[in-house]
């Protein structure tokens, strides 16, 4: 890779470049690397906006992909002209950056789609097939529903009807009392998951995957569920959001480490409870509660990060993960660790002479560098990307990188110094 292709690839992904420098990177001479960052990384609002008025399909489609940026400024892209464009916005899933995390669109994004007539200009997908693409996205909060209880169109009330659990009483009754007989039939038919009674009578007198699906989804009386505990039937309860706090705590002390790991990944533990699974004598636990609850601290994504590769994408994500703390492990054998400890700020002394080359970009992206030693980090390839995505690493010295960069400038002001 040539040295101005390392450069662009470092800017794109420098957290403190401003929206100018990054509408540059939208330029053709840019190539690839516009496409990775609008898909990779959050952009201030100009870049966005720029990004979605761009006459390029291409970056409208990266753009749409991105789980980085808040999807409300998204929104326009739900009626683009291109509909493999929308198509990207309301699957969302799957990128080569994040491929387990999701980031729910907003309502009128989902509406959009939702009573959308066609899939866009091009006719290359039907609206049916964005839908579908929606649906299977997980990017349809469970919010979504209740707030379309009240719309005025009956295909979105009709939506509201089926997740009976997440609607208020007031909805609930408003939809079985619907001036459209469709949605009425459909709240008719869904109301009695909440009712305890209905639910205990509708369950079969032996085991069969009926039973766990309604144990494990509707509301259920203290009896039932003293009768999945006397039974040691509590699988499905681990799951069931609509189970008392103190089940929950049970739960969470079951013998049983398979039921401790479902119920360290539900964002709504208790604080005790989850204090109590962060010192579980099972690792798997301790992992779960880390990449799932909000509660779980620093030390744990650390030591996760460290003990699980698998898992090491989706916690770089995390707000909670910490960036310090890492310098104990300069030196380990694994380039991915080794890695994210030469991009600690607290780090004396970043490795820029490692011999793997993903240590040497992050040591050379570490913002405790001086503007000298940047500089003759960007003369050497082996350390040219890191360098260009350093932080501290000046506007103007950006800007001059791609002078030279997309319009072929003869040398960067600095270098002329």
């Amino acid at each position: 890779m040539s040295r101005t292709e390392l450069w662009l690839r470092g800017i794109a992904f420098n957290v403190a470049a401003p929206a100018d420098v990054l509408i540059r990177l939208l330029d053709e001479a840019a190539g690839e690397v516009g496409l990775l960052m609008r898909e990779g990384r959050d952009l201030p609002e100009a870049a966005v906006d720029a990004a979605v008025r761009h006459p390029a399909e291409r970056i409208r489609r990266a753009l749409a992909r991105n789980l980085h940026v808040d999807p409300a400024r998204l929104a326009p892209l739900a009626s683009d002209s291109s509909g493999l464009v929308r198509a990207y916005l309301a699957g969302g899933t799957g990128t080569r950056f994040e491929p387990r995390r999701v980031r729910p669109l907003p309502d009128d994004v989902l509406v959009t789609f939702l009573t959308a007539q066609d899939g866009g200009e091009d006719g290359r997908i039907t609206a049916k097939e964005i839908v579908g693409e929606l649906w299977s996205s997980r990017r349809v909060p469970l919010s979504f529903p209740r707030d379309m209880a009240g719309h005025d169109h009956p295909a979105l009330r009709l939506y509201a009807a089926f997740p009976w659990q997440s609607l208020t009483a007031a909805q609930r009754n408003a939809l079985l009392d619907d001036p459209d007989p469709v949605v009425r039939k459909a709240a008719r038919e869904s109301s009695w998951v909440l009712d305890p009674e209905a639910v205990e009578a509708k369950l079969p007198s032996g085991g069969s995957r009926y039973t766990w699906f309604v144990l494990g989804t509707c509301a259920l009386s203290p009896a039932v569920v003293e009768r999945c505990f006397a039974d040691d039937e509590v699988h499905p309860l681990a799951r069931n959001r609509h189970i008392p706090a103190e089940a929950l705590a049970r739960l969470a002390r079951h013998r049983d480490a398979e039921i401790r790991r479902l119920v360290a990944t539900r964002p709504d533990l208790g604080p005790e409870a989850a204090a109590k699974l962060r010192q579980d004598q099972d690792e798997d636990v301790r992992i779960r509660l880390a990449c799932h609850h909000p509660l779980a601290p620093p030390h744990l994504l650390l030591d996760v990060f460290v003990t699980r590769p698998a898992h090491r994408p989706h916690l770089l994500t995390m707000p909670a993960f910490p960036r310090t703390g890492w310098t104990h492990l300069i030196g380990h054998p694994e380039p991915e660790i080794h890695a994210v400890a030469a991009a600690d700020p607290t780090l004396p002394e970043p490795p820029l002479e490692d011999p793997e080359g993903a240590v040497r970009r992050a040591a050379a992206a570490n913002p405790t560098l001086t503007p000298e030693t940047l500089e003759t980090l960007l003369a050497d390839l082996r350390t040219a990307e890191g360098a260009a995505a350093n932080p501290p690493l000046p506007v103007p010295r950006i800007h001059a990188l791609l002078d030279l960069c997309l319009n072929g400038a003869a040398t960067p002001p600095a270098a002329r110094r």
